[in-house]
């Protein structure tokens, strides 16, 4: 039996990193919207072309690699000049949210220009690109052990799996409500509505991080002003490979879900309840790598969530239309997948630390910077990749599709997927940073902080020093340092 009165106390002590954790929630609220509903908005409902689709999200995929690297060179530049982290998610929190609703009210403002539409969509990336680095930097700050960050990874998580059932039960069927006057009317009600859950949640995230704004302890040297990308070695190329794998082909099986739903399966309702499964099942599983991220590495347990996915989702695409048995292996998949997108962050935070260590600079707001571009850049090729293939193809939106467009959606949803969770996994098994060389490497930067502290504080002493000497050689010799000039305001004795 679990001991429920050690998880209330670890809570407790938790309840900043909770706090931040709940960031997860608005932020996945705006990722899922877009990941599940994005390509069927414009593709079905606003009635854009495949290929137009196709050019757009290649042009969002290009303002992403800008507005990332962009983001976390801003927000270095603010973190030095003592606005931290924290305020900056709070500055940009409006924008964004303002930006999110007004996607899902394209379709009662009846906008279709492609101009129109490539505008909002980069104003949103941009917005979101200055939230989404400092947030996502603050994890190596709010929690500095190895153990404490799968903890933290682990509520993330659980904050994303509860907004992805907000998606799967809300915002996902809306796309499928029967056309009507009162369906454009009430997508911009959803949009509303998620953008002042984005906006709540994110600011109760900067409230709860703001003492995390600086490292604990004396800084390291800080990185080149000029700095855009971490340094390159083993350990960045091995998360930046599973950090594209996570970006490109895991998503696809979701990404694809309402097309496979519609012209596969035939029922486009029933994208709806893998989407819930999949949600329901990722809150048991981030609870199950919480739980497990105690007694062994998070490379070992990422390696084991992604065999968990592949498998699931081999399972689906086996189990024909068995709506009962495809849920199941939806909800193996979802196990899989909560570890999937928890589980690299931690090690991220971690790799900052390593970093750290060889190079004696931290560079975590760089680091995590370059890593969600990869991640979303990636996320944008697939949503490309998927609209050219289905332009390609002859796809015609609300008709029956070719063989040729069925077998290609089959492909993408289940192939890619699992071609990426076995690269990963070969990746991760040759990367060896655990708990124990983490808590070594974490005693060195300690202890070369104190270091610094102590030549710092010689420094400062000697600076006094010379001062003290200075003004007692003043005092004996007043015709220095134009001590005559300094004593001209005092009054002349009396006669």
């Amino acid at each position: 039996m679990p001991d429920f009165r050690a998880c209330a106390a670890q809570l407790n002590d938790d309840r900043h990193v909770v706090g931040y954790a709940s960031g997860n929630f608005g932020k996945a609220i705006f990722l899922g919207s877009i990941d599940v509903t994005l390509l069927f908005l414009l593709t079905d409902v606003i009635g854009m072309p495949a290929r137009e689709v196709s050019l757009l999200m290649l042009i969002v995929f290009l303002g992403d690699l800008a507005f990332d690297i962009g983001a976390g060179m801003l927000a270095a530049h603010a973190d030095r000049r003592g606005i931290g982290y924290p305020r900056l998610i709070a500055l940009c929190v409006l924008p964004c949210a303002c930006a999110f609703g007004a996607l899902y009210a394209l379709p009662l403002l009846q906008v279709k220009h492609f101009a129109l539409i490539a505008i909002l969509l980069l104003l949103l990336r941009a917005t979101y690109a200055l939230i989404d680095v400092p947030h996502n930097s603050l994890l190596a700050r709010v929690t500095t052990d190895s153990h404490a960050r799968g903890r933290a990874s682990g509520y993330r998580t659980l904050f994303s799996a509860t907004a992805s059932i907000v998606v799967a039960t809300v915002i996902a069927p809306s796309m499928n409500v029967a056309q009507g006057q009162a369906t454009p009317v009430r997508m911009a009600w959803l949009g509303v509505g998620a953008g002042v859950l984005f906006c709540a949640t994110l600011l109760m995230a900067a409230w709860s991080s703001r003492t995390a704004d600086q490292v604990r302890g004396p800084a390291p040297r800080p990185a080149a002003a000029f700095g855009w990308w971490p340094k390159p070695d083993r350990l960045f190329g091995a998360i930046a490979v599973v950090a594209m794998v996570t970006g490109f082909a895991i998503p696809m099986f979701a990404k694809t879900l309402l097309y496979l739903c519609t012209y596969v399966l035939d029922d486009a309702g029933f994208a709806g309840r893998v989407l819930l499964t999949l949600a329901l099942s990722g809150i048991a599983g981030a609870t199950l790598w919480i739980a497990l991220v105690r007694r062994h590495d998070k490379t070992t347990l990422l390696a084991l969530s992604h065999g968990v996915a592949a498998t699931g989702i081999v399972l689906f695409a086996c189990a024909g239309e068995q709506r009962a048995l495809l849920l199941a292996c939806a909800a193996l998949a979802g196990i899989g997948l909560a570890g999937v997108g928890m589980l690299p962050w931690g090690i991220l935070a971690d790799i900052v630390d390593f970093s750290e260590f060889r190079y004696r600079e931290r560079r975590e707001t760089v680091a995590f910077a370059a890593i969600l571009v990869l991640l979303k850049a990636g996320g944008a090729a697939a949503l490309a990749t998927i609209g050219w293939t289905l332009g390609q193809l002859g796809y015609v939106p609300g008709a029956v599709q070719t063989p040729a467009v069925i077998l290609a959606l089959k492909v993408l949803a289940f192939g890619a997927p699992v071609l990426g969770s076995f690269i990963a996994i070969l990746v991760l098994l040759r990367l060896d940073i655990g708990h124990t060389m983490h808590a070594r490497v974490r005693r060195v930067n300690g202890l070369r902080r104190l270091a610094r502290a102590g030549q710092a504080m010689q420094a400062a002493q000697h600076g006094r020093a010379s001062c003290f000497s200075m003004n007692t050689d003043a005092r004996s010799t007043p015709q220095r340092c134009g001590y005559n000039s300094l004593r001209s305001d005092t009054k002349p004795a009396r006669s």
